[in-house]
């Protein structure tokens, strides 16, 4: 089967290390008033508007790359499931306006996919619209931590999971099941495969 797999926050730390810059980088702008914590939307967040949303990626979003890591059975549970036969699709938004320049995105995470030793088939930056995506490129199991992309992509009958974080701990979906840890995933992953032969 082919799994597409989103990288921030699903695969990785992302939201932990942009909060730790944003606390930073707020502190250096005036310090807005922290309002929600059940989101990782910083309009929201701090009630940023778009443009110190905008300068606080181009600030500190190449720093948090660097301290970014896979959350815990990455490697090992991707490892299996390519073993099994299934091929690993990821799915980013990362672009390279955020990334620092022309090609970035796709070399940064290229590089950090390497450097943790994570397997995969394709790595695709810059996808805003998902659910084309995957409709187009013949995904049979979908894993976002976006609610709004994994419902728009379970829309298509593909099989789709949300990753879960501290901001999205409070989604329920009947079409989409809730995932909390790799080995769950794959357990998952498991279930369908045999469930089709």
């Amino acid at each position: 089967m082919r799994i597409g797999l989103d990288i921030d926050d699903t695969i990785s730390n992302t939201h932990f290390i942009l909060m730790k810059y944003a606390y930073k980088y707020n502190a250096e702008n005036g310090n807005d008033e922290l309002l929600k914590y059940n989101t990782n939307d910083f309009t929201k967040i701090f009630g940023w508007d778009d443009e110190k949303v905008y300068n606080f990626f181009r600030t500190y979003y190449l720093d948090a790359l660097k301290e970014i890591e896979p959350k815990f059975g990455v490697k090992e549970t991707l490892t299996k499931l390519k073993k099994d036969g299934h091929e690993i699709i990821f799915i980013t938004i990362r672009d390279d306006n955020e990334c620092g320049g022309e090609g970035e995105a796709y070399r940064l995470t290229y590089e950090w996919l390497k450097k943790y030793e994570i397997p995969y088939d394709e790595l695709n930056v810059a996808i805003s619209n998902k659910k084309d995506f995957c409709s187009k490129n013949n995904i049979d199991i979908f894993m976002d931590d976006s609610e709004k992309t994994c419902k728009a992509v379970s829309e298509l009958g593909i099989k789709t999971f949300i990753a879960m974080n501290p901001y999205n701990l409070e989604f329920k979906d009947d079409n989409i099941i809730n995932i909390y840890s790799m080995n769950e995933f794959y357990n998952e992953v498991l279930n369908i495969q045999k469930s089709r032969h």
